[in-house]
């Protein structure tokens, strides 16, 4: 497995760098083992940033058989309580050295990371090929999880390696969240040919960012369909346009314009520009487009990668279905659901309406599930309704890419609002709010959450 030891040479390699700091892949996993010394198997929370810090805490999990779940150390305190009351876990790592009530300090890293051990934790038993734990619906603090095996990691980052013709010179940067799983994937990649990852917290926003990718030597950058929006306008210095070698989106649908632009932008020199498709569940790749058929497949998110296979449930447009050793083993909406087997049996139910054509390129054509996407991470709409309704507000919640919509009634905006603040972490400008009474039903009294997509796909 890429995270344990190799041979002397590799592992002595640069790891992990900031704008003032290298550390060994040996130092990271001597500093990792040293962590989590004596502790007994069982799940670490981590709070996650990008800093060096994270990257040993979810290292040393890993190498000492424990289970990291990983959260949004910058989500809103009553998400995090949430995930941490469903899975009751044994240690908590905070990259700030605070924690909330019932966790002690057990042992510190760098100058404000801390490990600290529950005071009560829960008598879980993990299935003995669980290795890993992503909640499926980003900062909202939806327990639901996925359960990810050691296998599902190597096989996925093995076929992403290949493709992407990874190798040790690479240097990769953390523009995505560590706790999201595309920014953990670009870890792994990196990881799996001891390669480097340049780590800031700086965003495609940030002026900075790009004179720090330049100094860093970054060959490979991967985002989200916002970061291209971006990227779009931005003129790149010229040593970092010389030294960049591959680009990857994935995270939700790309206008086909805005990829038509890369591929051209691309075209002629030496970095390859790949749209790429992938879930959770799948750990968390799917499907590629080869740079070379980007053009002529404009608009597919590609063929399935080395370790799967995908049909669709139905003739001509359907539900897509893959297959292969990357598919986990299923979800979790807490402790109790942690010495459970193999639900999925290699097999996975995308919820995405989709095509396939002869070559056997894929297109997703709808959704089934109510998840949309907030900036690449997923967001459970049924997950958000019901907390508000625990809030007291009378609510159906739709979304469309990267917005969602709350939909109420008898609230004031203020209290809605107020409501989203103390429950999420989302941007103000991906939620709108919109007054609607009566709300929308169907004739079985359902919620009717068409109707109330075309009433506030407008909300502001």
């Amino acid at each position: 497995m890429f995270w344990r030891d190799r041979d002397q040479a590799s592992d002595a390699r640069t790891f992990l760098t900031t704008q003032d700091r290298a550390l060994s892949y040996a130092q990271v996993f001597d500093a990792g083992d040293g962590l989590y010394d004596g502790c007994a198997r069982g799940v670490v929370a981590l709070l996650c940033d990008r800093a060096p810090e994270t990257v040993i805490a979810y290292t040393g999990a890993l190498r000492a058989g424990l289970v990291p779940l990983l959260l949004d150390g910058g989500a809103a305190p009553a998400a995090i309580a949430r995930t941490l009351q469903a899975y009751r876990p044994a240690f908590l790592f905070s990259p700030t050295g605070t924690a909330p009530e019932g966790f002690a300090p057990h042992a510190k890293i760098g100058a404000t990371g801390m490990l600290f051990a529950a005071t009560q934790a829960a008598e879980t038993v993990a299935h003995p090929d669980l290795a890993l734990l992503i909640p499926t619906s980003g900062s909202t603090g939806d327990p639901k999880s996925v359960r990810i095996t050691a296998r599902n990691l190597q096989s996925c980052t093995d076929a992403i390696c290949d493709y992407l013709a990874m190798t040790d010179d690479r240097v990769s940067v953390s523009l995505l969240p560590l706790h999201y799983s595309y920014g953990l994937s670009v870890l792994h990649n990196v990881m799996n040919v001891r390669g480097r990852i340049a780590l800031t917290e700086l965003s495609v926003l940030d002026r900075g960012l790009f004179g720090f990718c330049e100094a860093q030597g970054v060959t490979d950058i991967a985002g989200v369909p916002f970061i291209f929006d971006i990227l779009r306008r931005a003129r790149l210095p010229e040593g970092l346009a010389r030294s960049l070698v591959c680009v990857t989106q994935a995270g939700g649908r790309l206008d086909p314009r805005v990829t038509k632009h890369f591929l051209e932008r691309f075209a002629g020199t030496r970095t390859r520009y790949f749209t790429m498709y992938g879930q959770t569940e799948a750990a968390p790749r799917i499907a590629y487009v080869p740079p070379e058929a980007g053009i002529d497949k404009l608009g597919s998110v590609g063929v399935p990668i080395s370790c799967g296979r995908a049909r669709i449930d139905g003739e001509g447009e359907g539900e897509l279905i893959y297959s292969g050793a990357n598919v986990s083993m299923g979800y979790a909406q807490g402790h109790g659901d942690l010495a459970r087997g193999d639900d999925f049996q290699g097999v996975l139910r995308t919820g995405d309406l989709a095509t396939i054509d002869t070559d056997g390129f894929i297109t997703i054509t709808g959704r089934l599930k109510r998840f949309v996407k907030l900036h690449g991470i997923s967001v459970n709409l049924d997950h958000v309704e019901s907390v508000l309704k625990s809030a007291g507000i009378d609510c159906l919640v739709v979304g469309r890419e990267n917005r969602v919509i709350v939909c109420y009634r008898d609230s004031e905006a203020g209290e809605v609002s107020a409501a989203m603040s103390q429950n999420f972490s989302f941007h103000p400008s991906t939620v709108a709010l919109q007054e609607v009474d009566p709300l929308p039903r169907t004739a079985a009294g359902k919620p009717d959450y068409v109707t109330a997509l075309k009433e506030c796909g407008d909300a502001r």
